[in-house]
């Protein structure tokens, strides 16, 4: 996806800390106060058309992003990922796009209503970036409490759809909220706040979801619950 092009202002004292969570100690890099000028990439949300998105299960709209924001930061970002994740040299792909949660949970289907992983490539790194103020809500990350999985690599990913394939069958009822630690089945290991203009980074076969119990939802990308959504693939 690509947007209106605008000028993305990396900010030089951003502050950078890498967590390892859970058992499995999978890495989790914080970035806190990435961009300089934030505002400017909410008045861009705010000038594109948001859609609801084709073939996934996010609970809101998307929209495109400007180019220019992969751009700036890829680059900055690239040596740091490196290091944390134990990726090599070879070629990066990376897409991005706005996300508006919109769907109150009474709306939710109940695979909706627990942890997922977006794809079980280890190769693959996932980033949100939180755009919106006074938020309350952020990302969770999960273990799921039969297998003890905090990710799932290919050779996990058919024993665990199975098993949450039986336990969303007799747990569907129960699923009466959003994700948050009380979910049936899972336990929550980590939960990092949507603080104005943090960015996270983390394997996409994570298990995890977005929290949003307390969040504001708006289709207003100025006053609703507005993220950047990217992801990596290191070939």
């Amino acid at each position: 996806m690509s947007g209106e092009e605008i000028s993305i202002q990396l900010n030089p004292q951003a502050r950078v800390r890498l967590m390892h969570i859970g058992d499995e100690q999978n890495p989790l890099i914080v970035i806190d106060d990435v961009l300089l000028n934030p505002d400017d990439l909410i008045e861009a949300a705010a000038r594109t058309p948001f859609a609801a998105p084709e073939a996934t299960y996010y609970p809101g709209v998307n929209a495109a992003i400007p180019t220019a924001y992969l751009q700036a930061l890829v680059p900055i970002l690239r040596p740091t990922l490196m290091r944390a994740f134990g990726i090599g040299k070879g070629q990066m792909s990376a897409r991005a796009f706005f996300a508006l949660s919109t769907r109150r949970s009474d709306e939710l289907v109940p695979l909706q209503k627990i942890p997922h992983y977006d794809q079980p490539d280890p190769r693959g790194l996932a980033m949100v970036h939180y755009l919106a103020r006074d938020q309350a809500g952020g990302t969770g990350f999960f273990r799921h409490n039969t297998t003890g999985y905090e990710s799932i690599p290919p050779e996990r990913r058919e024993r665990y759809m199975a098993i949450v394939a039986r336990e969303l069958e007799a747990a569907a009822a129960h699923l009466n909220g959003y994700t948050g630690a009380d979910t049936p089945n899972y336990t929550l290991l980590e939960a990092v706040e949507p603080k104005f203009n943090r960015l996270i980074l983390y394997r996409s076969n994570l298990l995890h979801c977005a929290l949003f119990d307390g969040a504001r939802l708006s289709e207003d990308p100025r006053t609703g619950r507005l993220t950047a959504n990217s992801f990596f693939f290191c070939g």
